[in-house]
């Protein structure tokens, strides 16, 4: 059912072929065939897709997707992140609809204006701050960030930044947030990327607001348990085998 789920998904959300394929750094022609059936998709790119648009892995290749059942996704798009139960510290969260006015505003919006809150199990929310992930910039290798994963970090002081060579961190800096891994060198940055098709960035750390050093990960998945994701994992790779030799087969 990919290709036709594919289909439906772009038609609910309203793209085109070319800017559902810039999502996932596809190719139109390449996403062309995953919809007709000519093609059958890699393993990453399944796995990405089903992430980004909040689905099962198991509904986006065997079951149709209902019209209704994507409508519940989109609405579920602007669900807000604070979640109300007192057992749990709430931790400011940078969500993207807060992210331009917290950069812009950077110097007095974490003590005066309200942002959305998280809570989470066994993390306190003191000297923390949360970030919700919204591209796909760390989406590269098998440990990979997708759009709605949240990132937890801790602030760093600036004369520490050598404390985070070969460490993830999120960067404030020339008016953006970089979530990267960060390589640190005298008076100089290097913000490295998961994705291959993003070039790592160098920054001066004269221009750098702050830095926060993750130290926790939640990853927004349908499927909640480690090992039935590497079991079902396992499955898509051998089911995705026998397709392509079952295609090969019959050229």
């Amino acid at each position: 059912m990919f290709g036709k789920n594919l289909k439906k998904i772009r038609s609910v959300r309203n793209l085109s072929q070319q800017e559902f394929a810039d999502i996932f750094d596809l190719k139109r022609a390449t996403l062309g065939a995953y919809e007709e059936e000519r093609s059958n998709p890699k393993l990453e790119t399944v796995v990405k897709i089903a992430n980004h648009f909040s689905i099962s892995i198991d509904e986006l290749l065997t079951k149709e997707l209902t019209v209704n059942r994507l409508l519940r996704f989109n609405e579920a798009i602007t669900t807000e992140y604070t979640y109300r139960n007192d057992g749990f510290e709430a931790i400011k969260c940078i969500t993207p609809e807060v992210k331009e006015e917290f950069i812009l505003q950077f110097a007095n919006i974490i003590s005066n204006i309200d942002l959305p809150t998280i809570k989470l199990p066994n993390v306190t929310g003191k000297d923390k701050i949360a970030f919700v992930i919204d591209d796909l910039t760390m989406s590269g290798g098998s440990a990979g960030f997708y759009p709605k994963d949240i990132i937890i970090g801790t602030e760093i002081p600036l004369n520490e930044l050598d404390t985070l060579n070969g460490e993830l961190a999120v960067a404030l800096a020339n008016e953006q947030l970089y979530f990267r891994k960060f390589t640190h060198n005298n008076n100089a940055v290097m913000l490295t990327a998961n994705h291959p098709g993003v070039e790592p960035i160098l920054l001066n750390t004269n221009n750098i607001k702050a830095v926060w050093k993750i130290i926790h990960v939640f990853r927004y998945t349908m499927l909640t348990n480690d090992n039935a994701l590497e079991q079902r994992l396992a499955q898509m790779e051998s089911t995705l085998a026998a397709l392509q030799q079952k295609s090969s087969s019959q050229m």
